[in-house]
């Protein structure tokens, strides 16, 4: 085995570019959940277009029917006239006059409807246009901001692939059985894998290690581990 402070100086530096390929992951995510939010956003503005529009259809769709109510109404006025001039008494005289009376009652009623229609439809129109215009401009801020988001996040997907590629380059110099004891570490503890001691406290845990362990960690003849926190351990020497 090659000297174990050179080969642990090489788990530190190995641990060190995990921390950076860690760091630049979480960024990626937080640029994609970003970028996820936005998509989010722009899809609840478009789907509240689309149902002012659907809405403003419907409206639409019922002033034409009650306007081809009205005019089956008005054909039926007109038929009740002609009907006027062949009655030879005047029950059947008085009867189509009431029928003509109801009808153009229930017209009257009609129209009315087909007014305030008319109103409903115009305000529609007016938020639809007003909806559509807030859209458009957040779409052009959106598209922006996705761009540069999207710029981002190929940045620090590049960083991570840089880091990894370092970090293989690096592990490649350490002695393999030290590489798998590190891993086996990292699968076991939170945080650092690797610390060093001060003072005889392990910098992992925090914890007093007994005098005889500190002694041994300063003679570098082989890896060792905190008996409290089971991490990797070392002697560093404060500056």
């Amino acid at each position: 085995m090659s000297n174990i402070q050179e080969q642990i100086d090489i788990l530190v530096e190995v641990q060190g570019v995990e921390l950076e390929i860690h760091q630049a992951g979480r960024l990626v995510n937080v640029l994609s959940n970003e970028a996820a939010a936005l998509d989010r956003s722009v899809a609840e503005r478009e789907a509240l277009v689309t149902s002012e529009k659907t809405a403003l259809d419907d409206l639409r769709k019922a002033y034409r029917d009650l306007e081809s109510e009205s005019k089956v109404n008005a054909e039926m006025i007109v038929k009740s006239n002609e009907k006027l001039r062949a009655v030879k008494t005047n029950k059947e005289y008085q009867s189509i006059l009431k029928e003509i009376d109801d009808i153009r009652k229930k017209n009257s009623a009609i129209e009315d409807r087909m007014l305030e229609q008319l109103e409903t439809i115009e305000s529609a129109e007016a938020a639809v246009k007003s909806k559509a215009a807030e859209l458009a401009g957040f779409a052009q801020s959106y598209q922006e901001k996705k761009e540069a988001l999207a710029a981002k996040e190929k940045r620090e997907r590049q960083t991570v692939e840089a880091l990894n590629e370092k970090k293989a380059r690096i592990s490649a110099t350490a002695d393999p059985e030290l590489i798998t004891v590190l891993d086996d570490v990292k699968k076991k503890v939170r945080g650092l894998a690797v610390v060093p001691v001060q003072q005889a406290i392990c910098m992992g845990c925090h914890m007093n290690i007994p005098a005889q362990l500190f002694n041994e960690l300063q003679r570098f003849d082989e890896l060792r581990f905190c008996p409290h926190c089971h991490r990797i351990i070392y002697w560093k020497e404060q500056g």
